[in-house]
């Protein structure tokens, strides 16, 4: 099943996930290549926002009013 997670800000209003899987093998070199493009300053992702995953609802409603520019980066366990 693939989330709608603009349906989800809809109704109902709390929503808990509890297994997300976004990636697997078959991605692997395209993101290893994004990373390397980076590492390499060929490529400069813009952040518009950085926020802990508790804000995710508030964060996806910006993404798609259009009041962040850039991605958005949500912080998860260790990386908070």
């Amino acid at each position: 099943m693939t989330p709608d997670f603009f349906q989800l800000l809809s109704e109902p209003k709390r929503v808990t996930i509890q297994y997300f899987h976004y990636a697997s093998a078959p991605y692997g070199c395209d993101l290893s290549a994004l990373v390397s493009s980076v590492e390499q300053d060929w490529l400069r992702p813009e952040i518009g926002r950085i926020a802990d995953w508790a804000q995710t609802a508030e964060t996806l409603v910006d993404q798609r009013e259009r009041r962040i520019r850039g991605k958005a980066v949500l912080l998860t366990g260790e990386a908070r």
